[in-house]
């Protein structure tokens, strides 16, 4: 492959070369070919070196210095094609996104830390559908890009190692559980969020709380149960497996799971998978006369928007989403400056939780 690459640069090269002998009758010399990074240290005034830095983003060029090359840039119409860099260089400054779901609440604010850091860091982001990598109708290889970060509900049973593609490319994953210890995920500490959502319960006077699971297979699930039952040890609350149910997310599981809980046991507290499956609690506690929070305090978890504008407003655990996203871009940056190295030594990269309190566990 690097010998076949080599033949495309030196082609690429020559060919460039022919073009700037070619005499175009009527054509001035700066228009007659190609613009370079020369013309534009040469009309700045400065080294072609300097440009080189100016345009990969550098911290190290003065503001001035700075904005006589992109003065000159705009005056002579350069503009970096990313593709002939990628080949002169090996490198494209050029970072693949795939998408499982474009409509997930999460990822917004996911990609505004991505991207900031991209930008701070002089890297072009490419976003497109997962669909693309997990079908076999690509090879990353041949789209001159330095990194992949996947985002996907179900990245722990896909085979990433396809998606880095035969070359390996540096990839990883963010909200998303990864297998390979090759690839690192960056995810929000779940185990942390859940205990915190319990121990507040706890802390309000809750002696038994109930608490509605996520999907059984879902790591995330797996976690904030675990947190869970030892935050039910720690603070001396019931333990009784009556008071768990599972959920599919949605906020009609969250009411069907909260009606099982009130058919089996009385409780004073509800720790929800989710946001939706506490508002689909809150329905079936007023369904049974029950009011929030002085009969029922309840946490969910997610922090979604409508936390604030529902009544009683609801407390919740909110992730560091733009977090996720600018410490999952600093990782692969890290990754493709050394050779695919991961930064850190965990593959999984956790990120504290917080709290948000409010009116639904607000118990007087």
């Amino acid at each position: 492959m690097e010998k076949r690459e080599n033949e495309i640069v030196a082609f690429v090269l020559i060919w460039q070369n022919v073009i700037d002998t070619i005499d175009y009758p009527g054509v001035s010399d700066m228009t007659k070919r190609r613009i370079t990074i020369r013309d534009v240290a040469k009309r700045a005034g400065v080294s072609t070196a300097t440009v080189s830095r100016v345009l990969n983003k550098s911290k190290k060029v003065h503001f001035r210095t700075r904005r006589l090359v992109e003065d000159a840039c705009e005056e002579l119409g350069f503009y970096r094609d990313p593709i002939a860099a990628a080949l002169r260089t090996g490198k494209s400054n050029t970072v693949h996104l795939l998408i499982e779901r474009f409509d997930g609440n999460f990822i917004p604010d996911i990609l505004v830390g991505i991207e900031g850091k991209a930008d701070r860091e002089g890297y072009r982001l490419v976003v497109s559908k997962l669909d693309a990598a997990v079908s076999g109708i690509w090879e990353p290889s041949n789209q001159y890009i330095d990194g992949i970060i996947v985002i996907s509900d179900s990245v722990h049973t896909l085979n990433l190692s396809e998606v880095a593609g035969r070359d390996n490319i540096p990839l990883i994953c963010v909200y998303s559980y990864s297998q390979n210890p090759r690839y690192p995920s960056v995810l929000p500490d779940d185990y942390q969020g859940a205990y915190l959502a319990v121990q507040h319960l706890a802390d309000s006077g809750c002696k038994a709380v109930g608490f509605i699971s996520g999907p059984s297979d879902w790591p995330a699930s797996q976690d904030r149960l675990r947190a869970y039952k030892q935050a039910v040890k720690d603070f001396a609350l019931r333990d009784d497996p009556d008071l768990i149910e599972v959920g599919d997310w949605s906020t009609e599981s969250g009411y069907r799971a909260c009606q099982s809980l009130l058919r089996k046991a009385a409780f004073d507290g509800l720790f929800a998978g989710n946001d939706p499956m506490a508002m689909g609690a809150i329905y079936a506690f007023k369904e049974h006369g029950l009011e929030v929070p002085r009969d029922v305090a309840v946490v969910g978890f997610d922090d979604a928007v409508f936390c604030r504008y529902v009544r009683p407003t609801l407390s919740s655990i909110a992730m560091p989403l733009k977090e996720l996203g600018e410490v999952a871009m600093d990782n692969l940056i890290s990754m493709i400056r050394n050779n695919g190295q991961l930064k850190h030594d965990e593959h999984m990269i956790k990120l504290p939780c917080v709290l948000r309190e409010r009116d639904s566990t607000k118990v007087s």
